[in-house]
C-alpha cells in the first residue's frame, strides 16, 4: 500500500506545510511505503492540457498521485477556498486510474469559519474521482499556533496521526 501525504501550500513559511510534515513523519515511522510532495517546494508546471508535454518533476509527480492507495491532503483555506496547487495536481491525474482509493484532510485557514466549504471542495474533487474520503477531516487555526509559527495545541498533532490511522484503515 502506497501512502502519499500532499502539501498544498505554496507559501515558504507554511502552517499548513507544518501539519503536512507531522502527518508525513508519523506515516513514515508506521508505514513502508510513504512519499511526499510538497506543491510550494516542487517546480510543478500549471497544466496546460493533456496533449502538452512537461518536466519530469511533473510527471513524476503526476506518476506518484496515480500509484498512490491512500492520500492525506493538506490544504490552506484562501478566501473559503482550497488551494490551487491541490487543484492543479489533480487536474494531471487520469480519472479513472483512482477510483477505490483513499484520502484524509488537513485544514489549515486564519479562522474556523471557512473549514466546511473547503472539505467539501476536496470532498468533491476526491469523488470526481471515485475517491473514498475519510469523513474526520483535520482542521486547524490561526490560534493553534503561537507567535513563532510552532503548534500550541498538542490536540491537533493527536488528530492528525488519527487521521492517518484511519485513513490507512479505510483502503485495508
Amino acid at each position: 500500500m502506497k501512502i502519499l501525504v500532499i502539501c498544498g501550500s505554496r507559501r515558504r513559511e507554511s502552517l499548513t506545510r507544518k501539519l503536512t510534515d507531522m502527518a508525513f513523519e508519523y506515516a513514515k515511522e508506521k508505514y513502508k511505503d510513504v512519499s511526499y510532495i510538497d506543491v510550494g517546494k516542487s517546480d510543478l508546471e500549471p497544466f496546460r492540457g493533456f496533449d502538452e508535454r512537461y518536466s519530469k518533476t511533473t510527471t513524476d509527480a503526476v506518476k506518484l498521485v496515480e500509484s498512490s492507495d491512500v492520500f492525506i491532503i493538506g490544504s490552506p483555506v484562501y478566501d473559503a477556498l482550497l488551494s490551487s496547487g491541490v487543484k492543479n495536481l489533480f487536474e494531471f491525474v487520469n480519472y479513472k486510474v483512482l477510483e477505490g482509493k483513499v484520502a484524509g484532510f488537513i485544514l489549515k485557514g486564519s479562522n474556523p469559519g471557512s473549514f466546511q466549504l473547503v472539505r467539501s471542495q476536496l470532498a468533491s474533487l476526491m469523488h470526481y474521482f471515485n475517491v473514498v474520503c475519510n469523513p474526520r477531516a483535520v482542521f486547524a487555526s490561526d490560534a493553534d499556533f503561537d507567535e513563532n509559527g510552532n503548534l500550541k495545541n498538542e490536540s491537533i498533532r493527536e488528530r492528525i496521526l488519527n487521521l492517518v490511522d484511519s485513513t490507512v484503515k479505510l483502503k485495508r
